[in-house]
């Protein structure tokens, strides 16, 4: 209805899945180099897990045109399946002949394993990719992961992708899949645009669809950003409406009002939606909601060369356990970084590396604090934590002058491979080299004295996410937050 007033070719905000459209956030590209790493290792399993809407299928889809020709790929897009029709779809998928009665998990298994070996042999590399996996039976992935257990002694023969929400990495925390857990080479959790890539997304998409200039101005990027919480498909529907309303008042540009007016339409859709369900089916979902966990991250940081972990003498403190995931700092610091509950067996600072992130927990001067420009917590003389999420915060009587941030890990930080992460750390350090003889001590002890950090000549996880914060648009900061 909108596209001719807009001068628009085609929709830019549809919801489905079209390549032209594919936008990659830094989120997204910093996924899909773990996904493309794992598949390049060892192992036989690679995670990708996120909430609904934020993209998976878009990394998914960006993985699969990477492979090369010689790649065969099988989907499974109905996990709701026992063992043997996982072996018979596995079949299917591959175009493996097999006869239809009588047939058994041996006899099935054997076709996979004849047709895996012979395309070793010619050179093929075998994929399976399952969506929404969180769906999978325990059964269901133990036979996977015996699957995976065909190997040369160089290679294993069969891949799988397991991509799904977050419940996925609960399900995967089972006692009885711990021997799965540990085959899973790579893995990565989506988390929502920020602002600064939601005006990306959404200029991206209007250019694409033929939009001669901005559709959107400033406040309503803002705006929509705020009521889609930065999860693309909601991103999608709320533009849509927002065109929609733009054309219904005859404005040339979409506005606050605009998006307010398509907020309030999608709620209202939902809440009629919601309604249809039994009040058993929604206490039912309720108590899901509850108990999502996020499974814990076994991986350990990779430094670039020597002294450059972020776990350095200054910095110990940032191993600490944080037990106290109850106090309103801690809720409103995983609330900014748009985090969920942590599980409450588990130190969030280890936790939190899921996410690709870090904690730095020291003794730092306030305006040095400020001048990191991440949402921080102050520890109180009482132990208890107040949340610092603007720039005009000011810290209470009782500080003790500790604090408490989480910063976001360099691209190729936790990938085996750390090429990616040296190139990083090269890039952030060139402007602080004075001579072509300087070291990494040199170089870490001009930053600091350059900002005020304490001087350690290390990259400590201080002087880490100083680089970090400042160089690389993930996470919220405390200019955003006013």
């Amino acid at each position: 209805m909108y596209l001719n007033y807009f001068g628009l070719q085609t929709e830019p905000f549809s919801i489905a899945p079209d390549p032209t459209f594919l936008y990659m956030s830094e989120r997204h590209q910093e996924a899909l180099a773990h996904l493309s790493y794992g598949l390049q290792g060892s192992g036989g399993f690679i995670l990708l897990t996120g909430e609904v809407g934020t993209g998976k299928t878009t990394v998914s889809r960006a993985l699969l045109d990477q492979l090369p020709e010689e790649t065969r790929t099988a989907f499974i897009l109905n996990p709701m399946l026992n063992e043997t029709e996982l072996l018979a779809t596995l079949c299917d998928e591959f175009g493996i002949r097999y006869a239809k009665r009588n047939i058994t998990n041996k006899r099935l298994t054997d076709k996979l394993s004849e047709f895996l070996l012979k395309a070793n042999a010619e050179g093929e590399q075998c994929v399976v990719l399952i969506d929404e996996a969180q769906h999978l039976r325990p059964q269901v992935l133990e036979q996977l992961r015996l699957l995976t257990n065909l190997e040369t002694n160089q290679n294993k023969l069969l891949r799988v992708i397991l991509i799904g929400q977050p419940e996925l990495q609960d399900l995967l925390r089972r006692r009885e899949l711990r021997q799965l857990a540990q085959r899973i080479t790579a893995r990565y959790h989506l988390l929502p645009l920020q602002p600064s890539d939601t005006e990306r997304y959404i200029n991206y998409r209007l250019q694409v669809a033929g939009a001669q200039r901005a559709l959107f101005d400033s406040a309503a990027i803002k705006r929509v950003h705020e009521a889609s919480g930065g999860i693309p498909r909601r991103l999608n529907l709320l533009c849509d409406r927002a065109l929609l309303a733009a054309y219904n008042d005859q404005v040339q540009t979409v506005g606050k009002a605009q998006i307010n007016t398509a907020a309030r339409e999608i709620g209202e859709a939902e809440a009629t939606t919601a309604r249809r369900f039994s009040p058993l089916a929604m206490a039912a979902s309720i108590v899901v909601a509850l108990c999502l966990g996020v499974a814990l991250a076994a991986w350990q940081f990779l430094p670039a060369q020597e002294n450059s972990s972020p776990t350095g003498q200054q910095s110990q403190d940032s191993q600490r356990v944080v037990d106290t995931a109850n106090e309103t700092g801690i809720r409103e610091l995983l609330r900014a970084w748009q985090l969920p509950q942590p599980p409450t067996e588990q130190a969030i600072c280890d936790w939190v590396a899921e996410y690709q992130l870090a904690c730095v927990q020291t003794r730092l001067r306030f305006d040095r604090i400020v001048a990191l420009n991440l949402p921080a917590l102050l520890q109180l003389t009482d132990g208890s934590w107040q949340f610092v999420g603007d720039l005009q915060s000011r810290p209470a009587d009782s500080w003790t002058g500790e604090f408490l941030a989480l910063w976001p890990l360099p691209p190729g930080y936790q990938l085996e491979d750390a090429s990616t992460y040296q190139k990083w750390l090269a890039q952030q350090l060139q402007r602080y080299r004075q001579s072509a003889d300087d070291g990494l001590a040199q170089l870490a002890q001009a930053l600091q004295q350059e900002h005020g950090l304490p001087v350690t000549t290390q990259l400590d996880a201080l002087t880490l996410a100083w680089l970090a914060s400042h160089n690389t648009t993930l996470g919220p900061r405390l200019a955003e937050a006013r």
